[in-house]
């Protein structure tokens, strides 16, 4: 083989592996990429426009806005517990590996889009997902006052400790709210499961931050906790659970 040959074999070869590391390389996912006839609350697909006002083009561009312990004395406290007559495990797994088209589905509380930032795409309502990880970005609809308003609101899952069965979401950029919301699971001496919510928030408005946010955040937790009550003592996966353990 002459020089000029090898040297034309190299540059292929040079050429043929740039070609596939470029094509292996994930694209992230661009906010224009919504189709907003597939939300339908108003208020959800506004705050996924307003991400991109701020100039926010692809999602992996949303950031957490967590509790800050350097101003911790602008933040508000909320704190709500649950006891759940059931195995922790079976509680855990209820709280994590549910449909959250189907955990977020209340009278207050629906999912309108969710986005994975380990799978890099954008889920609607009613998609097939696996439940909750690290890097979920979730857009909710608050139905408050029975309807008559409605508040849209976006967190990301920042941390899930399958040991210390914790889960922690912190509001993102360009929200009206800050802080961290974290989810804790706590067996009890009778063999249930104790949830805790624990809550540090600020809010933009000092009304909705000292009157408004207690008052509808703990009916929405309320709701929550009541529909993983249900799911884990009356539920399908509680009866699997169960027979899991007599086996």
């Amino acid at each position: 083989m002459t020089r000029h040959n090898l040297l034309l074999l190299l540059i292929l070869s040079f050429t043929i592996t740039c070609f596939r590391t470029y094509s292996s390389v994930i694209v992230p996912v661009p906010i224009d990429s919504v189709d907003y006839n597939r939300i339908e609350n108003k208020k959800v697909r506004k705050l996924i426009s307003r991400q991109k006002y701020f100039g926010v083009r692809t999602f992996d561009e949303i950031h957490p806005v967590c509790y800050n312990t350097l101003d911790s004395g602008d933040y508000r406290t909320f704190r709500k517990s649950q006891l759940i007559h059931q195995n922790i495990n079976v509680v855990w797994n209820n709280l994590t590996r549910q449909a959250l088209s189907d955990e977020f589905d209340g009278r207050i509380v629906t999912l309108g889009l969710l986005y994975s930032k380990r799978q890099n795409n954008i889920q609607y309502k009613n998609e097939p997902n696996i439940g909750i990880e690290e890097g979920q970005i979730l857009f909710f609809n608050l139905r408050v006052l029975n309807g008559i308003k409605n508040l849209a609101v976006a967190l990301e899952v920042t941390r899930m400790d399958n040991a210390e069965k914790t889960i922690e979401y912190c509001y993102v950029e360009h929200g009206d709210t800050r802080g961290t919301q974290k989810f804790s699971l706590n067996p009890t001496p009778e063999g249930f499961t104790e949830i805790t919510q624990y809550t540090r928030y600020k809010c933009n408005s000092k009304l909705r931050d000292r009157r408004l946010y207690s008052f509808f955040h703990e009916r929405i937790v309320r709701e929550f906790f009541k529909t993983i009550k249900i799911k884990s003592e009356c539920g399908k996966a509680a009866l699997a659970e169960n027979l899991e353990i007599i086996q």
